[in-house]
């Protein structure tokens, strides 16, 4: 009889971040600090230590680099200058991470002033379960799926 692997449940402190790869870092970079209201917790524009390479599994790897913070929730930000990175459509069907969301206080004004400032949302604020959630996907930087949600009656 085989033995059940030990969970590691107990070893997790928190959440901390999710990674963004991008093309075209000042972009990125302004749609998260600028537009989102983050903040710039470290960044490097030249990072290609041999351990960064080591822990990514990329033999020579070098990238714009930065940790950017809000509300206590990380996006760590990279554009890979070695080796260049390739655009992967991905629908929300499709297998492994699909978007990012990002809770919001009053969904129809955020689609506003993404339209305003030239993303692309999917559709218009939709009133989801029974009106306990409003929400929108938008393109953001580089095509990826941002999802913004309003909790009328707290999340």
């Amino acid at each position: 009889m085989t033995k059940a692997p030990e969970p590691i449940a107990d070893l997790i402190v928190r959440t901390h971040h999710a990674a963004f790869s991008c093309r075209d870092w000042q972009k990125s970079r302004n749609f998260f600090v600028d537009f989102c209201g983050f903040k710039v917790l470290g960044e490097n524009l030249d990072r290609g230590e041999p351990e960064l390479a080591q822990v990514v599994a990329m033999p020579g790897a070098r990238c714009k680099w930065a940790m950017l913070e809000r509300d206590g929730f990380h996006i760590e930000l990279f554009e890979w200058m070695r080796p260049k990175g390739e655009p992967v459509p991905i629908r929300q069907c499709d297998l492994g991470y699909t978007h990012i969301a990002f809770q919001v206080k009053n969904a129809a004004e955020v689609h506003k002033r993404l339209k305003a400032a030239g993303y692309e949302p999917l559709n218009t604020p939709v009133s989801l379960r029974g009106g306990r959630a409003n929400a929108f996907y938008c393109k953001g930087p580089e095509g990826a799926m941002i999802e913004f949600v309003e909790y009328p009656f707290g999340a």
